[in-house]
């Protein structure tokens, strides 16, 4: 089923923008847009409450087609359930259709890539806080305005983040000894690590016995922010 098509269908069916949609489910204009055309992964959440916004449930907003015709009697659909069951969707139906309670959402910006190896070069590429070409979903009680993504390179930190994951980092709360944080070395480089932090030194460890801690005097780093949210790369 072509969801950005269905979204698109149910909205001018029922006359409505691509910015009312977006503040309705707490998204952007760009970002319905980006769902429309299938730029973006499928979010179940957030099609969660679009589909409950048009009156919608789950299952009928998968198993049936919007069209423009002046009745509102939708045309049936075959369903590909192997491709739900595989893509996390059908669970997220039965989900749905059962007694677990919504999610709320919101969108955090990805920008950078983080080295979990050496040190590497970092940019926000120069974006205010809160934007990005990129998105990922988070439960909206993360509750950090800054909140931002970046996306592990390198082995270091493997089993617990792989190469390719994403993780979400929340300045607004303080790091501590323990914690799993990026940090920002001598204002140009980052880096994914276990935080350790002695009378002298902010110590930084991999997760990977085969790569060596990393240990800085505190005027060497710029600023350490835990890691709060890790979304795994889809296997390949």
């Amino acid at each position: 089923m072509d969801v950005g098509r269905r979204i698109y269908e149910l909205r001018h069916r029922n006359n409505i923008t691509a910015k009312e949609l977006g503040d309705i489910v707490g998204v952007s204009q760009s970002y319905i847009s980006l769902l429309e055309n299938n730029k973006r992964r499928l979010n179940m959440q957030l099609v969660a409450k679009i589909a409950d916004h048009f009156g919608l449930s789950l299952a009928r907003f998968f198993s049936e087609e919007a069209h423009d015709g002046t009745t509102h009697t939708p045309a049936k659909m075959g369903i590909d359930l192997d491709r739900l069951h595989q893509s996390g969707q059908l669970r997220a139906i039965a989900d749905a259709g059962g007694n677990v309670a919504p999610v709320r959402m919101q969108t955090i910006p990805v920008v950078s890539k983080v080295a979990a190896g050496d040190p590497a070069g970092f940019t926000d590429g120069e974006y205010p806080p809160g934007f990005a070409d990129q998105f990922v979903p988070a439960p909206a009680d993360l509750d950090d305005a800054n909140a931002f993504a970046l996306r592990i390179q390198g082995m270091s930190m493997s089993p617990r983040f792989r190469d390719g994951d994403i993780v979400i980092c929340s300045p607004q709360r303080a790091a501590e000894s323990g914690d799993a944080v990026v940090a920002k070395i001598r204002s140009e480089e980052t880096t994914c690590k276990i935080l350790y932090i002695d009378a002298k030194n902010v110590i930084l460890s991999p997760v990977n016995p085969s790569y060596p801690a990393q240990v800085y005097k505190f005027e060497e780093v710029d600023w350490v922010y835990p890691v709060v949210i890790c979304q795994r790369r889809e296997k390949r």
